[in-house]
This record gives C-alpha cells, structure tokens and sequence, in this order.
C-alpha cells in the first residue's frame, strides 16, 4: 500500500524514479484526468540521464493536441519496479491514470482527513 496526502485539494505521494544508476525519490500529485503514466520537467530528464526516445501526441483538457517529448523510466512504488513512459513537460511530477493501472492500484482518496491510498 501506498499512502498519500491531501495537501491545498491536492492529492500528493512519494515514488521513486530511476535510470541507470540515477534514483530519485519525488513527490507526484496524482491526477485521474491525465491518462499517461508519469509526466516530469526536463530539469527531472536532466537529473536522472533520460534521453529522449520518442514524441507523443497529447491531448489537453481543452481537446487541443500537443506534441511532448517522451522517454522510460523505472518506478517503484510498494517494493514494486516497473518500466515506464514518461512525458516531459514544464512542471512538477504528476503520476497518471495508466501509472496506477500498471501497479495494479486502486485509489482511494479521503478528502475529510486529507488522505490517500493506492492498494495492489
């Protein structure tokens, strides 16, 4: 299980990124409307040696497209590793919708005690 807060409405973990022998251990804000796996800043891609290895095509909330450079990483999360995609774009970490679906998680998010849960 992974526990999580609920800080400003935010819902908020911690993970663990790697590449190589680069770790690092960030917080991410979960969002259910973005249907990736993980989305970092270029100065994340930078820190952890990711090269670009592909573009994805994007939709935005506004059902515009854009174009992001994309990469792969591992994750942990519950003693857990998995190869993942990653989006690189201005901003802080944000796990997705397809990140959760390939640990297997369920959320769970309780908002009156500021608090939150993926289960495998």
């Amino acid at each position: 299980m992974v526990r999580g807060i609920v800080a400003d409405n935010r819902p908020l973990i911690v993970l663990t990124i790697a590449m190589g022998t680069a770790v690092q251990q960030v917080v991410a804000l979960v969002d259910t409307g973005f249907t990736g796996e993980l989305k970092i800043s270029e100065q994340h891609m930078q820190e952890l040696g990711l090269k670009q290895t592909h573009v994805e095509t994007v939709s935005l909330a506004d059902d515009s497209n854009v174009e992001m450079p994309a990469s792969i990483a591992y994750v942990a999360m519950d003693n857990v590793v998995n190869l993942v995609n990653v989006l690189v774009a201005p901003g802080g970490v944000i796990v997705g919708a397809g990140l959760m679906r390939k640990f297997g998680h369920t959320l769970t998010i309780n908002f009156p005690l500021n608090s939150m849960t993926l289960i495998a």
